[in-house]
């Protein structure tokens, strides 16, 4: 049942978020009056159709992708030539409609002879040809169809109708219409979501406890108020982060606490929690903190220190590049002696079912961590704060949201060309990927699944600017290289050049997608 939602929410979220962005095409090609003749969310074979007045609206069996198919974009979309034998029907004495079944009704049949269904010099759309021996010529309706079968048509696509047709500013809104829209869906998320969070107030009041972290397994309970840590006086969010930045050890901290049901002081003797970002190490699992006089026992590993870590080693030394070599008796000790690395491999030898081993650990670059929005470590009580409804900050935070999901997405970008030596193409995540994310956002409830809507829609909006023919922004240079130059590029070297890329991104996909199922298969 878990497998069949979380492929239901993944199936509902990609939906959404193509449906979107393929509606934004959709509307700003008709307002050009472009001529479209399917707008489709999904790839592959039609599994349900609907017949519009000029667009077809298809949902296709394969749930990721979609298009909305415009005139002008094929080299050809003329279905007849000189010599076929086509049907016919008139309407005041031009054609209405172009046969090509001969099981479908048509008034005559005529040899093609020549013909003008495309009109770029606007002279106007005719077919001529011979009928019953004699040479004829007919003028045809600017919405004629093809008749390709009993249950299937298809409109003639004229010029005056085609996107090549259309002026710049015309072809330009309607390619960037896609990503707009997506950004647009980003943001009316994020401000659902920050309404619902509501904004922090600063206070030393507790708003919720995280579940598996330390106040979570104290019992600290909604309303409580932090009155201390090791003495220091809390008054609001920031005096307790300066308290704990002020401790000497994490094991065994003095929290007084106020709570809200009794109106009592307690004083509870809690265990800090403590993620060191960059080797990917936790001294916490969902089962226990594993802190206190076990020294800095691993109570959870991930990211690259779950390649050569486990949950219950023990770390007794680090060395970091020509650093001398650190002796590790607490998470604290560990806390200090890693907190200027940055990239490269620290050394760490630990302890593990009685046997020394020593390995070398990739270090996360400080950059890299700070482009998502991590610090290099992190030690907490696991308390979130007490908010309250702001109109005001639910919009701002959604313009925030917005620019901090596009910077982080620009950032990775640069990390992939480059910009890091830790970042590559085997670290992109496809659709398998993605519905492994979904299973874990779920379990942070339809809030936290909102949210990852949201980044998601902007990372597809942000891909489809970028400068590749297959996407938008590949599309969105060569208009402006044709208004800038005056010249037109050929619509066939236009559909190789695009043909080219789409055929390397499948091999990218097919990659990115090998790699997402064997990290679940390792998992």
């Amino acid at each position: 049942m878990s497998f069949l939602l979380n492929l239901l929410v993944f199936i509902i979220v990609l939906g959404v978020i193509v449906a979107i962005h393929e509606l934004g095409h959709l509307i700003f090609a008709k307002r050009a009056k472009i001529l479209c003749f399917e707008y489709a969310i999904g790839m592959g074979p039609v599994i349900y159709q609907k017949k519009g007045k000029e667009t077809d609206f298809s949902i296709r069996a394969i749930p990721i992708g979609g298009f909305v198919s415009m005139a002008g974009e094929q080299i050809s979309t003329e279905m007849i030539k000189k010599d076929q034998i086509i049907g016919i029907n008139l309407r005041e004495d031009k054609i209405i409609d172009i046969v090509l079944d001969e099981a479908v009704e048509h008034q005559f049949k005529l040899k093609v002879t020549d013909f003008d269904l495309y009109d770029e010099e606007e002279t106007g759309l005719f077919i001529a040809g011979l009928v019953e021996g004699e040479l004829v010529k007919y003028e045809v309706l600017e919405d004629a169809v093809y008749k390709l079968s009993l249950k299937k048509e298809m409109k003639i696509a004229p010029y005056k109708k085609s996107f090549e047709s259309k002026t710049f500013l015309q072809k330009f809104l309607t390619l960037f219409a896609g990503p707009a829209m997506n950004f647009i869906l980003a943001l009316l998320l994020f401000f659902v979501v920050a309404s619902f969070n509501g904004k922090p107030i600063n206070n030393n009041v507790v708003g919720g406890t995280v579940e598996y972290y330390p106040a979570h397994v104290a019992g600290l309970k909604k309303g409580d108020q932090i009155v201390s840590i090791a003495d220091f006086e809390i008054t609001n969010r920031e005096s307790i982060a300066s308290a704990i930045q002020s401790l000497d050890s994490y094991e065994q901290v003095k929290i007084e606490v106020k709570r809200k049901a009794t109106n009592a002081l307690e004083v509870i003797m809690m265990d800090l929690a403590v993620e060191i970002n960059q080797l990917g190490i936790a001294n916490f699992s969902k089962e226990e903190i594993l802190i206190g006089d076990q020294g800095a026992v691993i109570g959870n590993a991930f990211g690259y220190g779950a390649d050569k870590l486990q949950a219950g080693d023990k770390i007794i030394k680090v060395k970091y590049l020509e650093n001398a070599e650190v002796e590790i008796n607490n998470w604290y000790d560990l806390v200090e002696a890693t907190k200027d690395l940055d990239g490269k491999q620290l050394r760490v030898t630990f302890i593990r079912e009685a046997e020394t081993k020593t390995e070398f650990i990739h270090v996360w670059e400080t950059k890299v961590l700070k482009s998502q929005g991590l610090g290099a470590q992190a030690i907490s009580l696991g308390i979130t704060a007490e908010t309250k409804y702001n109109f005001g900050y639910a919009i701002a935070s959604s313009f925030t949201s917005i620019w901090t999901s596009f910077t982080q997405v620009i950032t990775i970008l640069g990390f992939l060309f480059g910009g890091s030596s830790q970042i590559g193409i085997n670290d992109l995540s496809g659709p398998v990927g993605i519905f492994n994310i979904i299973g874990l956002v779920m379990q942070g409830g339809i809030l936290s699944l909102l949210w990852f809507t949201a980044f998601l829609s902007v990372n597809v909006g942000v891909l489809n600017l970028l400068p590749i023919p297959v996407l938008d922004g590949g599309r969105i240079v060569f208009i402006t290289y044709e208004a800038i130059t005056k010249r037109k590029i050929p619509r066939k070297v236009e559909n190789i050049i695009i043909n080219i890329f789409f055929i390397l991104m499948m091999i990218l996909f097919l990659y990115v997608t090998f790699n997402d199922v064997l990290r679940l298969i390792i998992k």
